[in-house]
């Protein structure tokens, strides 16, 4: 065995008479304060916040590991869309935040857009609790000091609350807005509308943050956080679970405490596919359900290229299986989403997939078709709406083998009133029992968002600014299952050739059903 070695801490200020001390602590603890007002980080660990009874009284702000994330987000990004669960430590943080800038920033200007007036008092509050309960010797003096601003004469910067009004917003020119429980505004649209361009033009930074509004599924902040990055906006999510003081016996204990639990999951999501459904009192299909169907989600197993676009495989074609097709068409200009579908009729098992919202009608039925090709080209019905007739044109010009044809001889699947709810109530009913497995992630996404409308008399349809596309092409495969028939030893052969290639080795016989 070696040596074993005794490490001994020397005290750097050890044998210094006390008056050195004080001088190097002191100086220590400037060096700390003028490095907190030049790094909002670290203006953290000076900042108390008030956890209101039965909570804790004033306590240090606890600085929780997402909360970095945010702090480093914050530092680069100019926009920010942050979607959350309550008390996660959003508020207090913007508030500290806004206060920094304004003490710290020369010629700043913090705007705070709350939903109401008490709501804006009470955020401005979290910034004056902040700056009186800071060390002394980091509190910029203050001047103007009321329910509605705080101003800092040494920086010129000024800390500005208001309400979501139809005006608010207009004529300012922020460095910082913060618009707190943004879903909750009802005038986010208008407010947006007039800060965005001077955040612009400034270079300023908007921060939108919230909880999931459950009874508004249309929102500006809901549309901003899905469309992010592309819209320019940084997206962050953060559940109930990001505090380490909360584990799942804390979740159920509070969860125990709400009679609706529709709502209990709004305020205390544990991921943005939660957040962002509709309430479970209008929900088409068991939330429940899904979020079993989730342990099914898989990454493809090959992507096909298929004309312009890909195509997702998840299971490759067996002989002997019945497999079934649909498609639900779209215009392709980056709305709704084209899908089709290839069903395993036996296991209820989606085998393969096609998504694109920029593939016109005409090109989805070449795509569509190469990929059936490789399971021996099954039943398939398209949806004929608008887009629908296109596509289903060009399948019938290829002379696809197994086109559906209705009973009046028209090809294609007709969605009317009476149909509509046969297809939806059966797709439910074999959701629901679980009878149907989804392995994609972007297509079981869009379940949550199917609702039966209140407003309509409980149509079922999805809810406003989401999709169903892919729910809907599943149910019309899930009808066709009954036409399935067993396919042959091998899928056809030269599958990446095109379309007509494949058709002219192929069988031109079309089947009606």
């Amino acid at each position: 065995m070696g040596e074993r070695y005794t490490l001994t801490i020397l005290d750097p200020i050890a044998g210094l008479t006390e008056e050195q001390k004080q001088l190097i602590l002191g100086a220590g603890a400037s060096a700390q304060a003028e490095l907190a007002k030049r790094d909002f980080w670290h203006f953290l660990d000076f900042v108390k916040i008030l956890e209101p009874q039965p909570g804790r009284g004033t306590i240090p702000f606890e600085r929780w590991p997402h909360l970095s994330e945010v702090c480093n987000i914050l530092e680069d990004k100019k926009l920010l869309v942050w979607l959350k669960s309550r008390q996660t430590g959003a508020s207090w943080m913007l508030a500290a935040y806004g206060l920094w800038m304004a003490m710290y920033k020369e010629g700043s200007v913090v705007l705070l857009l709350s939903q109401g007036e008490d709501e804006a008092k009470k955020l401005l509050a979290k910034c004056r609790f902040i700056y009186e309960n800071v060390d002394p010797d980091m509190r910029a003096p203050l001047g103007t000091d009321s329910r509605q601003e705080l101003y800092f004469p040494e920086t010129g910067s000024s800390i500005n609350a208001l309400p979501s009004t139809e005006k608010a917003g207009r004529s300012s020119t922020a460095s910082l807005v913060i618009m707190d429980e943004a879903d909750f505004h009802e005038h986010l649209d208008s407010n947006y509308a007039a800060v965005k361009p001077t955040i612009d033009d400034v270079g300023g930074q908007l921060v939108l943050v919230s909880t999931s509004n459950a009874m508004r599924m249309n929102t500006l902040f809901k549309s901003t956080y899905k469309e992010s990055p592309y819209n320019g906006f940084t997206r962050v999510f953060y559940g109930w679970n990001v505090r380490p003081d909360r584990d799942n016996a804390w979740y159920e204990a509070r969860r125990a405490e709400y009679a609706d639990k529709s709502l209990f999951e709004k305020e205390y999501p544990a991921n943005d596919e939660e957040a962002l459904a509709p309430p479970r009192t209008i929900a088409a299909f068991d939330h429940d359900v899904l979020k079993l169907m989730q342990q099914d989600v898989r990454e493809p197993i090959m992507h096909l290229p298929v004309g312009t676009i890909t195509a997702n495989i998840y299971q490759d074609f067996h002989p002997g299986k019945r497999y079934a097709a649909a498609s639900d068409t779209a215009r392709g200009t980056g709305q709704d989403y084209a899908i089709t579908v290839i069903l395993d009729a036996g296991t209820g098992y989606v085998v393969a997939d096609i998504q694109s919202n920029l593939i016109p009608p005409d090109q989805l039925a070449v795509a569509s078709m190469t990929l059936l090709s490789r399971y021996y080209n099954p039943i398939w019905s398209i949806e004929d709406n608008d887009a629908g007739v296109l596509t289903i044109a060009s399948a019938q010009a290829a002379r696809y083998p197994s086109l559906f044809y209705r009973d009046n001889e028209k090809p294609g699947w007709h969605t009317d009133e009476r149909n509509r709810w046969l297809l939806w109530g059966e797709l439910i009913e074999a959701v629901n029992s679980r009878l149907i497995t989804v392995p994609s992630e972007d297509g079981l996404s869009q379940f949550y968002s199917v609702i039966r409308n209140p407003d309509k008399d409980g149509r079922i349809e999805a809810a406003s600014g989401a999709h169903d596309d892919y729910p809907m092409a599943l149910g019309i495969a899930w009808q066709m299952r009954r036409y399935a028939k067993p396919m042959g030893r091998s899928p056809t052969k030269a599958v990446d050739d095109s379309w007509g290639n494949i058709m002219r080795r192929s069988s031109l016989s079309r089947s009606r059903w």
